[in-house]
């Protein structure tokens, strides 16, 4: 009796390890998804509104499509009681720990972005939003293939392992 509990306890374990893993690589893809979107908001408020960044930065923390990214409405917060912007936007990225986690190879180009934003002219401000987009674009495209291959190599093989492991201890 213990021995099949254990069996079960073991095959279980590696198919939900299977599963999550899957869902981290899911993950990544929504959250750059959701910068891509940011950026094209961004672009699209400065080219029709000519927005200040106070502005822009609450426009984007409203915005239904981008509600994964929490560091957005930290930002604004802390623009909002006197702190200049870039600095907002390097903390708030670094104080959300799932997003450092998730992308940490693409992070870099989010803080040169904050950086960036508010900086030059309007002209500069739209080239830096497409500049930014087709490198977060291009990082999409790559995740999101490899979120297609592994969201159905992960979950197989850890069902497959976990029937292994328990065929091994019977």
């Amino acid at each position: 009796m213990i021995k099949i509990a254990a069996m079960l306890l073991i095959a279980f374990g590696f198919a939900f390890s299977g599963f999550s893993i899957a869902s981290f690589y899911k993950k990544k893809t929504e959250i750059l998804n959701d910068i891509v979107a940011m950026l094209s908001v961004a672009q699209t408020q400065l080219r029709y509104a000519c927005m200040p960044v106070g502005s822009l930065m609450r426009i984007l923390a409203e915005n239904r499509r981008i509600s994964n990214l929490g560091f957005i409405s930290s930002c604004v917060k802390k623009t909002e009681i006197g702190k200049a912007f870039p600095p907002s936007w390097r903390e708030s990225i670094e104080e959300e720990k799932e997003l450092c986690r998730l992308i940490p190879d693409v992070l870099s180009y989010l803080f040169q972005f904050g950086e960036e934003l508010g900086s030059t002219d309007l002209e500069g401000q739209l080239s830096c939003c497409e500049y930014y987009k087709q490198i977060f674009q291009k990082e999409l495209e790559m995740r999101d293939e490899q979120n297609k291959k592994y969201s159905k190599l992960f979950p197989t093989l850890g069902v497959m392992l976990g029937i292994s492991a328990a065929v091994i201890i019977v």
